[in-house]
């Protein structure tokens, strides 16, 4: 200690100084314990004339000095965290990086950052590891605990709590092998965008023992990267697994995988018609401009915003008068953040064009600040 005391002089000091509080100034008067360094130079202070209020300065001395040097030492028993592990991946911009407090209210938003910046091959600064692994628990946690970055999951692993789910480091199965449900399930995620083939291996050899709920959660790693060599698998289960929750999401999945490389250019063909309706939509025909993937084409989403004045000019009046269902606005919020980032600035003029009309007005406000929050991200980036 940097007062010149060792600890297990100041253990023996705080014990003198507990026993004399015990047993009380009036049955055995205190005198001030003698110590080396500054500690004994600041006991040299006291009044011996005034036990008590020597008593209470020494026990305040040691008592500061006991926290002070508590964490750091290893006499209670326990020893030092393992140091971080270097990290090399490179830092995300400060620009890109303060967009994390603009997010917080908005999921969708919070899982477009994560997706381009994992895409980057950035992580967050060490500054807002702290925000990035508190939003990203909810949103997207495999690409939140990958771009908070080694120390991030350092930390989450030493944290615990709510970021038990990043803590893990990929070069390290332990996490795997050892721990709790959801750090599994994160970790194998995280492991199938590095190494997709052999995070399989490792659901294949625990999967008899897994629980129906984790077989379930635990499916949904394979949609990252999902590729032709997942379908024995998928095929096996969704044919023997003995929990029908579980057969269903392998059957949904092999479904995806089939449908992959026409289904969103046909879903979008679908969907064009419906742009020029003068009618209200009902939820299928809603639903159908949703599965259009989050992320729609340029030229689907030019279109959309070029017939966003007739659209909205049909939609909303029929809302107000409740002849559509009540999510409409709520339904249009998902679709302005499908849209494509060459179409935004677009969206945003039309919107913008359409202020003026009172049944809109109330909402607009809110959807352009959806736009202009993507514009500012995809500009950072």
């Amino acid at each position: 200690m940097s007062s010149g005391t060792d600890w297990d002089t100041l253990e023996a000091l705080w014990q003198k100084v507990l026993a004399a509080a015990l047993l009380g100034t009036e049955r055995q008067p205190f005198a001030p314990p003698q110590a080396e360094g500054a500690l004994g130079a600041l006991l040299s202070q006291l009044d011996p004339s005034d036990p008590e209020g020597a008593l209470l300065s020494a026990a305040t001395a040691l008592a500061y000095m006991r926290r002070a040097g508590r964490l750091p030492l290893a006499p209670f028993g326990r020893a030092l965290p393992p140091p971080c592990p270097p990290d090399s991946q490179p830092v995300a911009p400060e620009p890109v990086a303060a967009l994390l407090k603009n997010l917080a209210n908005s999921p969708e938003l919070m899982g477009e950052w994560l997706r381009l910046v994992f895409a980057r091959g950035w992580r967050a600064p060490e500054l807002y590891i702290a925000e990035l692994l508190n939003q990203s628990a909810s949103v997207e946690p495999v690409l939140g605990a990958l771009v908070a970055g080694v120390r991030g999951r350092w930390l989450a692993a030493l944290m615990g709590g709510k970021w038990t789910y990043a803590a893990f480091q990929l070069d390290d199965d332990s996490a795997w092998r050892t721990g709790a449900p959801v750090t599994r399930r994160t970790y194998l995620g995280a492991l199938r965008l590095s190494d997709p083939e052999r995070a399989r291996q490792l659901l294949e050899a625990t999967w008899a023992r897994e629980s129906a709920e984790q077989r379930v959660a635990l499916l949904e790693a394979l949609t990252y990267k999902l590729s032709e060599a997942d379908l024995p698998f998928l095929n096996a289960v969704a044919q023997t697994d003995r929990a029908l929750s579980v057969r269903e999401r392998a059957a949904d999945l092999i479904e995806r995988l089939l449908q992959r490389p026409s289904a969103l250019a046909e879903r979008e063909r679908a969907a064009l018609k419906l742009f020029r309706l003068a009618r209200a939509w009902q939820p299928e025909e809603f639903e159908l401009l949703m599965r259009c993937d989050h992320d729609w084409s340029a030229a689907f989403s030019a279109r959309f915003a070029e017939s966003l004045p007739h659209f909205l000019s049909v939609q909303m009046p029929l809302h107000d008068a409740r002849q559509v269902a009540s999510d409409v606005p709520a339904r249009f919020e998902q679709v302005f953040r499908c849209l494509h980032p060459q179409a935004i600035a677009r969206a945003e003029e039309a919107l913008k064009a359409l202020e003026s009309q009172r049944n809109i007005a109330r909402y607009i406000q809110r959807w352009r600040l959806i736009l202009h929050l993507r514009a500012k991200l995809h500009e950072a980036l």
